[in-house]
């Protein structure tokens, strides 16, 4: 019989003292839904090294975001030491909003910040997968790697290192089950692990017991190769929210057909979220107890006013929140954010 786990262990782990073959789920940690109580949530400033001139409007739309998350939950914003004062004069005045400065570049919380794990007595410390820029897509992104442990120091959480390659945008986690995408986690810009060996390591790091394997994401998407967080979402630990589309000449329909089969071979429910042209509604961020939405809208009653209308018979509030500018630089709230557990 193993000792009782607690955060002493997890640290002997992480220094090489004792316990060294103990991994993160045998120490008792795993990766909490996102629909429970958060302690906070992480979000990176944009910076405009990294964007020019969609900078403003980037920033127009982080702020929104921000402030409607810290109505309900503590934010810690990120930011990128010299753009320490336009952060401040755009949130230090609100709330609930904690703003740290440092080496922090890449705004894609839910990508590049930590994703968070907890073992039995309430204690956290970070999944310290490795980031390589989406497959090595941008000039520079060597200087980003370190984003994640960075963050994790400023919290004061330790850090149980992995050689994957993971993007947390690319696995969908619910009651201790964990959905990827073949084309992005078996990339072979990101890994050449094997199958078995990527699942062992999802599980081990993350403390899951079942990975369910979709063959892609959305298409095209040249940016994450089709993160699963754009197609379909865990609204319960048995209920799957599921983009689909009728248009059977459009690439999606087959992509979202096929996990439809997969999902429900699985023994889960699927609940369908219909596609929209201008807006992937599906990267919605779920709040603190899981009772409000925050979802990325195009201003389009057409399109959005479908999906939200399927969004809201599942959580007490739905917020819209208009973030354009972030879709076209490739993402929506969700990538925008990580919660920290409670």
């Amino acid at each position: 019989m193993k000792p009782q786990l607690t955060f002493l262990a997890a640290l002997a782990y992480l220094v090489g003292i004792g316990m060294a073959d103990d991994t993160p789920k045998e120490l008792g940690f795993t990766f909490p839904d996102e629909w429970e109580i958060h302690r906070g949530t992480m979000m990176i400033f944009p910076a405009a090294h990294s964007y020019g001139r969609q900078t403003r409007g980037l920033r127009e739309e982080f702020v929104d975001i921000a402030k409607a998350i810290a109505a309900n939950e503590p934010v810690e914003v990120f930011c990128f030491a010299k753009e320490e004062a336009d952060c401040t004069a755009l949130l230090g005045h609100v709330k609930n909003v904690t703003i740290r400065t440092g080496d922090f570049r890449i705004d894609w919380a839910r990508d590049n910040a930590p994703m968070v794990i907890r073992n039995c007595a309430g204690e956290l410390a970070s999944a310290g997968f490795r980031f390589n820029g989406w497959g090595k897509k941008y000039r520079g992104w060597q200087d980003d790697v370190d984003t994640r442990n960075q963050i994790s120091r400023a919290m004061g959480w330790p850090i149980f290192h992995s050689d994957f390659v993971l993007e947390g945008g690319s696995i969908e986690i619910g009651g201790g089950v964990g959905i990827v995408t073949e084309s992005c986690v078996l990339n072979p810009n990101r890994t050449n692990w094997s199958k078995a060996e990527v699942e062992a390591e999802l599980k081990s790091m993350l403390g899951l017991n079942k990975i369910i394997w979709i063959e892609s994401g959305l298409m095209p998407d040249k940016t994450t190769d089709g993160h699963v967080d754009g197609l379909l979402k865990f609204i319960s630990t048995d209920t799957v929210l599921l983009h689909t589309t009728d248009l059977k000449s459009d690439i999606n329909y087959r992509i979202c057909q096929k996990a439809k089969r997969v999902l429900l071979d699985s023994g889960l429910k699927v609940v369908e979220l219909p596609l929209a042209d201008d807006i992937v509604h599906m990267n919605f961020f779920i709040g603190s107890g899981g009772d409000i939405a925050y979802v990325p809208v195009c201003g389009d009653p057409e399109q959005d006013d479908p999906a939200l209308e399927v969004i809201s018979h599942f959580y007490k509030t739905v917020l819209p929140i208009k973030a354009t500018k972030i879709a076209r630089a490739g993402g929506g709230i969700h990538c925008y954010t990580q919660q920290i557990p409670r």
